[in-house]
């Protein structure tokens, strides 16, 4: 027992020893500099120096942007770089489903049949022969006229320029007070929704049983691209934009099959 107690005094007395350190010029073997230091104070400096190196470095990774260089550590929900990403993907997303629906629609408007275009063309046939043959093409006996459907009005106007298919006036222009909201003919889905410099804003539904609508020189547009749409419902403002416009009013056309149809005889603007 008094030989364990010897071996932790002598411990203790050696790191309490003093020692020193010198610094000597190697060219001139003078002492340059001196201090004392103990075997405890070194443990002690290097501890306090690694503690404080510990701290620092906790601080710089808590109220720093280096948190975000740490995997695991940041909420990435805070780093304004990824949410603006997510962000951009989140559009391209449903611009990509846009589109895929606008696709549609137009696939629709120029091949109501669904014929396959390699066939077209082919030896032995034309485009006319696969139409009629096409079982998805409708007989004479079971084609759906237009005096089936009961259109909703999309303004109602004076008629200031009507149906000419000779002078490619392809629908109709109505014309309105200031503000006055146009309206959506049919149920159907919106295939476009933009400004061109000629029309304005434009804004086309796609219809069942490829029936397509067009609204022109709108000033504002109240719906986007592939959004549903009821009969009746406000998808536009009458306005006066492009260069093809003298005034407030809406161009409206029809086109059934791809084919463009007089309005007038279907729905009435008064």
């Amino acid at each position: 027992m008094a030989e364990s107690v010897e071996k932790k005094k002598s411990f203790q007395e050696k790191l309490m020893d003093k020692y020193r350190l010198v610094l000597i010029d190697d060219d001139t073997l003078g002492e340059v500099r001196s201090t004392k230091v103990s075997p405890l104070g070194v443990l002690l400096g290097s501890s306090f120096l690694i503690l404080l190196i510990g701290l620092l470095s906790a601080a710089l990774i808590s109220f720093t942007p280096l948190r975000f260089l740490v995997p695991g550590y940041a909420d990435v929900t805070n780093n304004r770089t990824y949410m603006e990403l997510l962000s951009k993907l989140s559009e391209i997303e449903t611009e990509l489903d846009n589109q895929r629906i606008y696709t549609n629609g137009l696939k629709n408007m120029l091949n109501p049949s669904d014929i396959a275009v390699d066939n077209i063309g082919q030896k032995g046939g034309n485009s006319e022969n696969y139409l009629t043959n096409s079982p998805n093409y409708p007989s004479s006996s079971m084609d759906f006229s237009l005096e089936h459907y009961y259109f909703s009005s999309p303004l109602k106007g004076e008629i200031s320029a009507a149906f000419d298919i000779d002078n490619k006036h392809f629908g109709v222009d109505i014309v309105a007070e200031k503000d006055s909201p146009v309206k959506s003919i049919l149920n159907g889905v919106v295939v476009t929704s933009d400004w061109s410099v000629k029309t304005g804003n434009t804004i086309s539904i796609q219809h069942d049983n490829n029936l397509i609508s067009v609204y022109k020189h709108n000033s504002v547009l109240l719906k986007k691209i592939g959004e549903s749409v009821k009969a009746g419902e406000a998808i536009a403002i009458i306005g006066n934009t492009g260069i093809l416009t003298s005034g407030p009013h809406v161009h409206f056309e029809l086109w059934n099959k791809g084919v463009a149809v007089d309005p007038e005889d279907y729905i009435n603007f008064n």
